[in-house]
């Protein structure tokens, strides 16, 4: 009778024991591949001609709270946009100043760097949904965000030996870019 019962409480512990060494070595996994990922895409995206001739940064709110170091502290990207070094004669540019060797990411080249990067390293038995939610291009700030899914069952796989049940994982990632100075 302690027999059967140990023997069954044995086969639950192994089984507890893979299930935890499975989430925890996918999520590991997914957030190292994220931060390396988020962090090579962001070194791909630097704007080196906006880095070498300048641009301008142009405040569109002018009611901003400024810190302690009376620099200007923005709230969302809606508080300013950049204007490259040679403005267009219609747009008026006297309401900004002019950052020259300052570091501006490209939004476009970091969403496609960061999500060839990402694909080109994933698992397949494994559902990825990709949420980029915020891409700041001066100062360089971006937020990812990764749900990764369990797809043993439904992947019609004959080497799982048995099913680990339906988990997932959400990892996210709030980068900025600093630079030595």
């Amino acid at each position: 009778m302690w027999a059967v019962f140990i023997f069954i409480l044995g086969i639950f512990g192994i089984f507890l024991i893979n299930l935890f060494g499975v989430i925890t070595t996918t999520n590991q996994q997914d957030y190292t591949l994220i931060k390396n990922s988020v962090e090579a895409a962001m070194n791909d995206s630097i704007d080196y001609a906006s880095y070498k001739s300048g641009f301008y940064l142009c405040v569109d709110n002018e009611n901003l709270e400024h810190d302690s170091d009376g620099r200007i502290v923005f709230n969302s990207k809606k508080d300013y946009h950049l204007v490259l070094n040679r403005p267009n004669i219609l747009e008026d540019v006297s309401n900004c100043n002019f950052l020259e060797g300052e570091i501006k990411l490209n939004e476009d080249v970091f969403v496609e760097s960061f999500l060839r990067r990402f694909a080109n390293n994933i698992n397949n038995n494994k559902s990825y949904e990709v949420t980029i939610a915020e891409v700041i291009e001066y100062p360089p700030k971006v937020s990812v965000r990764i749900d990764t899914y369990n797809t043993y069952g439904s992947s019609g796989s004959t080497t799982q030996e048995f099913d680990m049940g339906d988990f997932n994982i959400r990892n996210q990632i709030d980068a900025i870019f600093e630079e030595k100075s």
